[in-house]
């Protein structure tokens, strides 16, 4: 998740709720849901600006059909929001994001996506927006963090109880529901300050269906630095370090993202499975940004077999061309098998890939950018799969 531009923690809180009630304006309502024949796809491509011969595009819904699509990070339709307790009674209407969860769920089975990662957001709690970002308005008091995240995996699960998700808590899941025709929904966490410094709360959220968590998010908590503060651990912190081998027992994806040059050169040290990124890419100098990386941070991943997510965030994006340029860019630095996916889907700063029924269009010009069927498949989802198996194949040898 991630935000710009001088707001208040009110305005910031009105501006992401209302997002999510827009999304049924943005989400192409208009168009008919695209089958194999990609004719609505051109119609979206046309709005876009965007030259796609049409023949591609119906290659690209019949690789989606073949390949399952993943989304390492994302927020659909803002559904940590939904029960938010806001002390402004006027801001009920935004809390309730009415909805916005349904939509998003439509929007991914019209896009032809195969499972998304749904993030909590641990730190939420504590953030403001301002100029230069967002960052922790004041401290997390003791449970605070994983009351609130016990409150948005509730909202997660009423998600899978009411629409055509599933729970998917190993790769092998992903990839039978996607031959089965059905979504896939991975439960996972933006920041580590749920765990107050407590292991023990692994192996709790472990068997509530967690499967990944990003250790750090705008909140320097016990674990390590962020990308956007003054370094105050100088890297993980001892009971982090603690913290990558416990989930790599447990069987945890570990998230640097968010995650400083220190952190991710630690954590890379420590563990004994891959690392995934979900959502960054790389910097653009001389007009470095805090949140994006260097192809050194980037090669600390991919040395551990992992992958980093391409953002389509409007730091240095002004449309879904330059997305895939970005996502050209990763690959070219760190190598076919190391990158993703990962929108951070209603939750981003001006995205330029803001709907999922995009997805065709993404897989369509990364295909014209010269990336066959098996180099579409590893970053379409195929990478991250890679990860989510190693992980827990590791974890129970």
């Amino acid at each position: 998740m991630t935000a710009q531009n001088g707001w208040s923690r009110r305005n910031l809180l009105v501006a992401m709720a209302a997002g999510g009630l827009l999304a049924a304006g943005r989400s192409g309502r208009g168009l008919a849901d695209a089958g194999p024949d990609g004719i609505a796809d051109e119609e979206l491509a046309r709005k876009l600006g965007l030259d796609i011969p049409p023949e591609r595009l119906a290659e690209a819904r019949r690789f989606l059909a073949r390949h399952p699509a993943i989304d390492v990070h994302s927020h659909p339709g803002r559904f940590f929001m939904s029960g938010v307790d806001l002390w402004d009674p006027s801001m009920q209407m935004f809390a309730a994001q009415d909805g916005a969860p349904q939509i998003s769920v439509a929007d991914m089975q019209a896009g032809g996506l195969g499972a998304a990662c749904f993030a909590v957001v641990a730190d939420m709690k504590s953030l403001v927006l301002t100029e230069t970002g967002l960052h922790a308005l004041r401290p997390l008091a003791p449970g605070e963090s994983w009351d609130d995240c016990r409150r948005q995996m509730a909202e997660f699960r009423r998600v899978l109880a009411s629409e055509p998700i599933r729970l998917a808590l190993t790769a092998r899941d992903v990839i039978d529901n996607h031959q089965r025709g059905q979504l896939s929904g991975i439960l996972t966490a933006e920041g580590g300050d749920f765990l107050d410094g407590r292991l023990d709360r692994l192996p709790q959220v472990w068997s509530e269906g967690m499967r990944s968590i990003t250790i750090v998010h705008y909140r320097v908590n016990e674990i390590g630095d962020i990308q956007t503060e003054t370094p105050v651990h100088g890297g993980l912190s001892a009971f982090g370090a603690d913290l990558v081998r416990e989930m790599n027992a447990l069987g945890f994806i570990i998230d640097l993202a968010h995650a400083s040059y220190d952190v991710v050169k630690q954590a890379a040290a420590i563990t004994t499975r891959p690392l995934l990124l979900s959502h960054s890419h790389l910097q653009h100098e001389p007009a470095a940004h805090t949140r994006l990386i260097s192809v050194e941070q980037a090669r600390l991943i991919a040395g551990t077999g992992g992958t980093i997510g391409a953002w389509p965030a409007g730091l240095t994006q002004r449309n879904l061309g330059d997305f895939v340029d970005e996502t050209m860019r990763l690959i070219d630095a760190v190598g076919i098998d190391h990158v993703s996916v990962g929108s951070d889907m209603d939750a981003n700063y001006r995205p330029v890939f803001d709907n999922y029924r995009q997805l065709p269009l993404v897989v369509a010009m990364l295909g014209m950018r010269g990336l066959d069927e098996d180099a579409l498949a590893k970053v379409i989802g195929g990478n991250f799969l890679r990860v989510f198996a190693a992980a827990q194949v590791e974890a129970e040898s």
